[in-house]
């Protein structure tokens, strides 16, 4: 009986000490973000795809159990932009994917350094929703060939557009059910640096690596190829310490 009466003090002592030093921030981030889309092009005809830049917007709220450990949630609106590039004959001829995600990141924060300046590991998974796509490019136009390739008939064409005149595009992506997947799922590991002031406000700065283990595209087909985005992210943002120092 009085060993179950130690074991619960000592417990309810520990839950105190916890609490006594938790504390909890709250704040705004804003950065770039690059993304690349890893998949296999082999199979496609004078393609690449190239990363693009994009921007990302975040609401961070931090618990810290103590000076060296914290739990972080990190809901943010984040781009994940690539672009489709053809090459050699078809040189010119490209799409740029604008896509929006809203995300849900959970982390264990771990510190480590001075008082108020330390470096900072996040390591963590992360959930999001494909919010919207644009498409912008340039494609042969099949239904109309330039005025000059009647005049010079035998002339051997360079490129794809001595040909066909190019079309630009601009348009909103309009996602299919069937096959787009709009949840991803996946991990990530960061690391930054923070200063403390004044016990209320932390600034910092974070480079990111987030890792989709999920496909952008539902099992519709046989022999399919898996698309996954590979996102690098930097961000500066402050903290404000809801709680106070106990």
């Amino acid at each position: 009986m009085d060993l179950k009466k130690n074991l619960s003090f000592s417990l309810l002592f520990f839950l105190l000490s916890i609490q006594a030093k938790s504390q909890l921030y709250v704040g705004l981030e804003g950065g770039g973000s690059k993304n690349y889309l890893n998949t296999n092009v082999s199979n496609l005809l004078s393609t690449e795809y190239n990363p693009s830049y994009g921007f990302n917007i975040g609401i961070p709220a931090l618990y810290k159990i103590n000076d060296w450990l914290a739990v972080q949630a990190d809901p943010n609106y984040m781009q994940k932009n690539y672009q489709l590039a053809r090459t050699d004959f078809f040189q010119g001829v490209y799409q740029d994917n604008t896509n929006t995600y809203i995300q849900l990141p959970l982390m264990a924060h771990l510190s480590f350094g001075g008082k108020q300046l330390k470096g900072f590991l996040n390591l963590g998974g992360y959930g999001g929703y494909w919010l919207s796509a644009d498409l912008k490019g340039t494609t042969p136009n099949i239904l109309n060939q330039p005025a000059y390739t009647n005049s010079v008939s035998n002339a051997q064409p360079n490129n794809v557009f001595d040909e066909y005149t190019p079309y630009s595009y601009n348009e909103k992506y309009q996602f299919d059910n069937t096959k787009d997947n709009r949840i991803e799922l996946g991990l990530l590991a960061g690391v930054g640096m923070s200063y403390e002031m004044n016990n209320k406000y932390l600034f910092f700065g974070e480079a990111r690596y987030y890792q989709s283990m999920s496909d952008q595209q539902k099992n519709y087909q046989l022999n399919q190829v898996p698309r996954y985005n590979e996102t690098v992210a930097i961000s500066l943002g402050c903290l404000y310490n809801l709680k106070g120092k106990n």
